[in-house]
């Protein structure tokens, strides 16, 4: 008898797949709100091991592409599924996602420390003091397992949850610690090249299971970094402390510390993407999922990328940049969004607009603390506005919508020909 061939196609998709042991679950939100968690217990431990291996063991958009991988290795479920409407709940809701009626936000929930946060807290008070080197010791045990979890990702500066993204204020406090527990030291380097730095901050060990790639001479990541799998750093390529840049990423110069960086981008040669860790409330950059950024572009303060966000070279965002939306008659600022008014001059066919930044013409506000946020698939190129007091300045423009990464190439070179 083949006992393989009588066992179900769903037990054995799931022995083939990592394990969850370090998993609490996988929580999931759509349009900002949550609708339910998948935990590590008796009975939802298959879906939950389906649902993370889809993932990458990392958050992001579960699209049609991770949804379809998980309905096939539920195996003899989808039809089970189907002749059980709402008896299969992880199953049901792939079927959505699938005919392109909805994109999910999952978030991967690590089983951390229960006292971690309360020692991170006592030790950042004792700092406040200026008695955290009476317990150097222990301070540094705890300091040394908030940059282990960062560098496996089970921790992150700032996270996804209901309503949005959260900075989480007491890993960047965690981190913090490192700088009066360290001595600054001279690191002797290949070739006889020696730099200095905190002791408790040199570059990151990397094993040979790390599963992405350094290029040398000049690409590094910091401790207390995270790369996922299939990621690629090209010099001058910088990661720094706290920075999260997602599997199968591209990045060609600098990822700022704290800053989140979403999976399949592509960080062009010469592009920035701005980082924050001091003041410990401040918003690190946010960048979505298939986001590209061309070559001297530049993301900074606080902005924010959804998903499959494009940005035509030399385009940059601060905090304090308004990028126009002429298809919607919007801007997105640090404010939130804002109306336009579109006025003629002679020759330009209406493509200069007039912009007011003033609070009663905010349609849909936000907070302010951190830069715009532009909405997934937007495609961004250098443009021309005229202010309220008549002064011309460049300013970004959305020059068109994209659904599928696919259709960046073509899309820019269109946009940037006009």
């Amino acid at each position: 008898m083949n006992r393989m061939a009588d066992t179900p196609i769903f037990k054995q998709n799931l022995a083939s797949l990592k394990k969850v042991d370090e998993v609490k679950g996988v929580v999931l939100y759509k349009d900002g709100k949550y609708i339910d968690t998948i935990p590590n217990a008796e009975g939802k431990r298959g879906s939950l091991t389906l649902y993370a291996n889809a993932l990458g063991f990392e958050d992001g958009t579960l699209g049609k592409k991770e949804a379809e991988q998980i309905l096939t290795w539920f195996g003899e479920y989808k039809d089970i599924a189907q002749q059980n409407p709402g008896a299969h709940p992880n199953v049901d809701r792939l079927i959505p996602v699938i005919n392109g009626e909805q994109n999910l936000r999952a978030v991967v929930d690590f089983n951390i420390p229960a006292d971690l946060e309360g020692r991170v807290l006592r030790f950042d008070e004792l700092k406040k003091q200026g008695k955290l080197k009476d317990e150097k010791e222990k301070a540094l045990e705890t300091f040394n397992e908030v940059m282990d979890l960062l560098e496996k990702g089970h921790l992150r500066t700032a996270q996804y949850g209901e309503g949005g993204w959260k900075v989480n204020n007491w890993v960047k406090k965690g981190i913090m610690l490192g700088f009066p527990l360290g001595n600054v030291v001279v690191y002797n380097g290949s070739h006889d090249v020696q730099f200095t730095d905190k002791e408790t901050f040199p570059l990151r060990k990397i094993g040979s299971d790390a599963g992405f790639r350094v290029v040398p001479p000049a690409s590094g990541l910091r401790r207390g970094s995270y790369a996922g799998k299939g990621c690629t750093f090209m010099p001058p390529a910088y990661v720094n402390v706290g920075a999260f840049v997602g599997q199968n990423t591209m990045v060609e110069n600098l990822a700022g510390s704290c800053s989140q960086t979403g999976k399949n981008c592509h960080i062009s040669a010469g592009s920035i993407i701005g980082g924050v860790l001091d003041p410990i409330e401040a918003t690190p950059v946010i960048i979505g999922d298939y986001c590209l950024l061309g070559e001297g572009s530049g993301v900074t303060q606080g902005t924010r990328l959804g998903d499959i966000v494009t940005l035509a070279p030399g385009v940059h965002i601060s905090k304090a940049t308004p990028v126009i939306d002429p298809i919607k008659g919007i801007a997105y600022t640090s404010k939130g969004i804002v109306s336009l008014e579109k006025i003629r001059l002679e020759g330009s066919a209406n493509r200069i607009l007039t912009f007011y930044d003033l609070g009663d013409r905010v349609m849909q506000e936000k907070d302010s603390s951190y830069g715009p946020e532009i909405p997934s698939g937007a495609l961004v190129i250098p443009g021309m506005s005229v202010s309220s007091r008549g002064d011309l300045k460049v300013t970004p423009m959305i020059a068109k919508y994209i659904s599928k990464p696919e259709e960046r190439a073509y899309a820019l070179e269109e946009a940037l020909r006009k």
